[in-house]
């Protein structure tokens, strides 16, 4: 037992003694998604007022600066930073990828940063905001599914280090484009963070389905509307629809996606919908989210 403890002994003092030859790389703390001090042009001067008038930080690439470091060997190498739209707290998700296609084009930097800024951020309130903001002219989802990726394009795809957008030439959209487009973002937005709202708001929402939280699904009456949750999730693989979160998720998901006068006759056979709707609504309103 001896020449165990002896051996760790040694090991550990070999361990520290070279600890010091490692090389140094010591610098100061830098914030990629900012602005660079003495960056100049348009680009560079159209991000610093974003941040200044909203405070979320705005990009137009997912790769954010670089930095020098030496490894083991004194080999100095440039280390990139780049935004990770899958990573989160616990780990990295490897199920899907991103493609970006950035705007090349100034002007069209400056009509998708005025459409968010103006048009979107002004109707959600600051607590929903996401980090930052990265603007692209396309952005395409590449699903795993069952180990072959689905390519596939969307508007927006929310993470914790920012919000991806993708508004393409959004100085010709329609208004009803436009109008849609911000609608989407939106509900990403406020899904992104529904944790925020406080389950003592919700206690009125739960209320009405108490009985079927998290029992088996088999056991939930079908259709599950009579008992007030929303089909969204229902026939979802390896996702229990009637826990607390995923009815929640879904009402939210569903008040974005449905107007209020499709929502009463999309459901008008469920008088628990309609309530629980009615409920959610409030709830938003407390937040400072309208949406109908």
């Amino acid at each position: 037992m001896k020449k165990y403890i002896l051996g760790f002994v040694i090991a550990v003092c070999l361990w520290a003694c070279s600890k010091e030859d490692w090389p140094s790389n010591d610098q100061l703390e830098v914030n990629f998604f900012a602005v660079p001090e003495g960056a100049t042009g348009e680009e560079a001067e159209l991000r610093r007022k974003f941040f200044d008038k909203t405070g979320v930080y705005l990009l137009f690439s997912d790769t954010l600066g670089c930095r020098n470091i030496t490894t083991l060997s004194g080999e100095t190498i440039v280390e990139w930073q780049v935004v990770d739209l899958m990573w989160n707290m616990n780990t990295n998700s490897f199920a899907d990828s991103l493609g970006f296609f950035p705007y090349q084009v100034i002007g069209k930097k400056e009509a998708a940063a005025k459409f968010v800024q103006d048009e979107l951020l002004t109707g959600l309130p600051e607590l929903f905001y996401p980090y930052s903001i990265l603007l692209t002219e396309r952005l395409v989802l590449f699903e795993n599914f069952y180990g072959t990726y689905v390519p596939g394009e969307v508007a927006v795809y929310s993470g914790m280090q920012a919000t991806a957008i993708a508004l393409g030439d959004i100085a010709t959209a329609s208004d009803e484009e436009k109008e849609t487009l911000k609608n989407e973002i939106m509900k990403a937005m406020i899904v992104n963070n529904l944790s925020l709202i406080k389950d003592s708001d919700l206690a009125v929402f739960y209320s009405y389905s108490t009985d079927y939280y998290d029992i088996s699904s088999w056991n939930v009456p079908f259709p599950v509307e009579s008992v007030g949750f929303l089909p969204t999730y229902a026939s979802s693989w390896m996702v229990t629809f009637n826990t607390k979160s995923l009815d929640v998720l879904a009402y939210v998901e569903e008040i974005f996606n449905l107007s209020e006068t499709k929502f009463r006759e999309t459901y008008a056979e469920y008088s628990v919908v309609i309530e629980k709707m009615e409920e959610m609504v409030k709830v938003l309103r407390k937040y400072g989210v309208n949406v109908y």
